[in-house]
């Protein structure tokens, strides 16, 4: 299989950082499931992945900042997943969780400004 363009690699990472953040908070237990448990996660894995993140970088699609706080949020979620916090009870009340809705959200904040 190629390599994804990087065109198309953009989109699934932006999609992937739309798919979190402190919005969530005011959706039902479902939309919070299928975002973060399913949406989210899956493109934590792949599009927020260091090599994705520096391929991304060195086309000039984000900037350093961008890429520091999505490897940043990308070890936060790697470190819930192993915990007792993965749930949505977690995602509505967890300080954990608050922190990455919110690094999710200034992400999108530098992407617009990207």
């Amino acid at each position: 299989m190629g390599k994804i363009s990087i065109e198309k690699l953009m989109k699934l990472y932006v999609d992937t950082i739309n798919k979190c953040g402190t919005y969530l908070l005011h959706e039902d237990d479902v939309t919070i499931g299928y975002n973060i448990f399913e949406e989210f996660d899956t493109g934590v894995i792949s599009f927020l992945h260091n090599e994705t993140l520096e391929r991304l970088y060195q086309a000039e699609l984000i900037s350093d900042e961008t890429m520091y706080k999505s490897s940043i949020l990308r070890n936060l979620v790697l470190e819930l997943q192993q915990g007792n916090s993965w749930n949505v009870d977690a995602v509505r009340n967890a300080p954990e969780w608050r922190k990455v809705l919110e690094l999710a959200d200034e992400i999108k904040g530098c992407l617009a400004a990207d």
